[in-house]
């Protein structure tokens, strides 16, 4: 029983740290419907005004929550952070980091929660 609580704890509680293509990234998301700013600790309670703040590398991005039902994802069009879509279901280890270039192509960064092995 411990360990099914303990599962449901970690799915709706986001991480705050990924590793993206080998470098450490910081993600903190706030809901802003109501001007609070206020840290999201819960998927659940994400908010139409809600945006993700992500430090990677030496990018700092503030990205909308998308309003597509079913999705927890951010995004600007240029740039995508998500952690939930309705084909793939919650994949908060592994998210979604992509960059649309100017070109139109997509660049996908592999994003997990632990680093990548060195060897």
């Amino acid at each position: 029983m411990f360990s099914f609580l303990l599962s449901f704890f970690l799915v709706i509680t986001p991480p705050s740290t990924f590793y993206c293509d080998g470098a450490e990234l910081k993600m903190t998301i706030r809901n802003n419907l109501n001007g609070d700013f206020s840290v999201v600790t819960d998927l659940e309670k994400v908010d139409q005004g809600a945006v993700v703040i992500l430090d990677w590398k030496d990018i700092s991005l503030m990205l909308p929550v998308s309003l597509k039902k079913g999705d927890i994802s951010f995004t600007d069009r240029k740039w995508l952070w998500s952690l939930w879509d309705n084909e793939k279901g919650l994949h908060e280890e592994s998210p979604r980091f992509s960059q649309r270039m100017p070109r139109g192509e997509i660049v996908e960064y592999e994003c997990n929660t632990k680093p990548s092995d060195p060897r």
